[in-house]
């Protein structure tokens, strides 16, 4: 259309038409590949912002979450990753012997499910978290809700201590899944270390 408007139009006026016209259909298209392009990237950026922001959160609530179960059983010492791993391995006999969930402590694990549910939630809106995390997050949820609802209405120990135990069991396999996960949660683990001796 350029070279046909320089070669072969009568008027300048018609020949400036025919360029302006040419060079918008030439540029409407580079816009809107620039603009996907942008939109592409700035996307992908605030997907792995999420991403980072929900695996420190998730790796917040677990943190918290193994520091109300060992609290819970009487665990006392320092939270290192041999304490935790003998700790997860406990079977519901031996969690049923130590178990005493006071007021104070159901708050908290309250607040763990509030905290597990609100991650639960975003990663339904944006799909972050691969389907077989999600998927054990959920049975700690569920677990946890059914300790709560049992500790609150009525107080079996044996019953509490099964559901300690399946938590336990798929905070186990969340850090067997999530590589990443499990080095960050190690992180978190002894960054409370550090404040909990300071």
């Amino acid at each position: 259309m350029y070279t046909g408007a320089i070669d072969n139009a009568p008027t300048e006026n018609l020949r400036d038409l025919i360029i302006n016209v040419s060079a918008s259909l030439l540029s409407i298209p580079l816009v809107f590949l620039l603009y996907d392009y942008t939109n592409s990237k700035v996307a992908n950026q605030m997907k792995k912002n999420m991403s980072q922001n929900l695996t420190d959160r998730l790796n917040m609530v677990m943190v918290n979450l193994i520091l109300v179960l060992r609290e819970s059983m009487g665990v006392r010492g320092k939270p290192t990753s041999d304490n935790l791993n003998r700790m997860l391995t406990w079977r519901a006999p031996e969690i049923s012997h130590r178990l005493n969930i006071s007021a104070p402590l159901l708050k908290k694990m309250q607040d763990c499910h509030d905290d597990m549910d609100t991650i639960l939630y975003r990663n339904g809106l944006h799909d972050i978290l691969a389907q077989d995390t999600f998927q054990i997050l959920s049975s700690v949820a569920r677990d946890m809700a059914h300790l709560i609802n049992e500790t609150k209405f009525h107080g079996r120990k044996r019953v509490s201590a099964k559901y300690i135990e399946n938590m336990m069991t798929h905070i186990l396999d969340w850090l067997d899944s999530d590589n990443i996960a499990a080095l960050n949660f190690q992180q978190h683990l002894s960054s409370d270390q550090d404040l909990a001796s300071n």
